[in-house]
């Protein structure tokens, strides 16, 4: 029986419905905006922490804003500070610390909304020997910790707000990954409780993780930033930006799986096993501890004080920058 125009008009139909349903995308990136290009650098490689950029992507959430995101791998957030001062990418991850450290250095760049609501540094050290509290640093153990990096930032500030003189600490300059902890060379050493502490229990070591944020470092941890020309020219793409990674991050919580195989899409020898677990382990820093997660990117002038201040108090800036050079409000409702 031939095919009339009404029957193919039903069939186009329900080949659509089809298509629907089986992709998130299809439905959402029919309906997108005229797509802008948006570069964003992560802090460090790809992993489960970054997930939700991925997922995003993939399902159509920045599409739907009007955003061709572009994911570029990071090198610290340092590097990731620079690099939006020279206007090389859009926006990027940055640690709340490093923004303010280039703040005092007069980089343009602000934070538009908090990724992790406090710091996940921690302490690492084995089970079988666990520091466990910041006095025992001052009683010989060797302290792994990479100079210049947010965590060796991280072991100045808990040293300073715990009154531990950094020469009573014996440190020990390593690089990254925690080869030296496995192999002896040091009895412990600082890194994110997303990543180094996973990468030594994946390895058969389990450890104790002391948390800098229980014990007296107020600061934000990552933020999204950006810089002050892009945020003058593109204010709208940032909000846009925020939105569609707030509906990223719900639906990486919801299905963590599915968000950590949308990275192993775009990134070769992704562990998907293992990335769960970073997934896992980010999860509690992105919202306002005592909140539901579509606290997700709120930063506040009180939090930012806290952080500009714990950076002055460790010295890690001479001058304290405003709250105006580190912050744009307004942009994480």
């Amino acid at each position: 029986m031939p095919i009339t125009h009404s029957r193919r008009a039903v069939l186009a139909l329900a080949c659509a419905a089809a298509l629907g349903a089986a992709s998130p995308v299809f439905a959402q990136t029919a309906a997108a905006k005229p797509q802008t290009r948006v570069s964003f650098r992560l802090d460090w490689k790809p992993g489960g922490q970054h997930a939700p950029f991925y997922l995003g992507k993939e399902r159509g959430f920045y599409a739907v804003e009007g955003i061709d995101l572009t994911i570029i791998s990071g090198s610290g957030s340092s590097d990731s500070i620079k690099q939006l001062g020279a206007g090389a990418v859009d926006l990027a991850l940055v640690d709340a610390l490093v923004l303010v450290q280039g703040a005092e250095q007069k980089v343009p760049v602000k934070a538009v909304a908090a990724y992790y609501q406090r710091t996940p540094i921690v302490l690492i050290s084995p089970k079988t020997k666990p520091l466990t509290d910041p006095q025992q640093l001052t009683r010989g153990a060797k302290i792994g910790s990479k100079r210049a990096s947010a965590t060796s930032q991280g072991l100045t500030a808990l040293l300073a707000v715990n009154k531990i003189d950094p020469k009573s600490v014996n440190l020990v300059d390593i690089g990254f990954g925690v080869q030296p902890l496995l192999v002896g060379q040091v009895d412990a050493l600082m890194g994110f409780t997303m990543n180094e502490a996973i990468e030594a229990e994946s390895v058969g070591m389990p450890v104790n993780e002391l948390l800098i944020a229980n014990y007296g470092v107020n600061a934000y941890g990552l933020t999204i930033a950006t810089s002050d020309k892009f945020l003058k020219d593109q204010p709208e793409l940032v909000r846009a930006f925020i939105r569609a990674t707030r509906k990223a991050v719900e639906a990486s919580v919801a299905d963590s799986n599915a968000a950590n195989q949308a990275v192993a899409k775009s990134v070769s020898e992704v562990d998907v096993a293992r990335e769960n677990k970073v997934l896992a382990k980010t999860v509690p820093f992105w919202s306002v501890q005592g909140k539901p997660l579509t606290s997700f990117g709120s930063q506040t002038a009180a939090g930012w004080q806290q952080t500009i201040e714990t950076a002055k108090r460790v010295g890690l800036v001479e001058e304290a920058p405003k709250l105006a050079d580190v912050l744009a409000e307004g942009f994480a409702q």
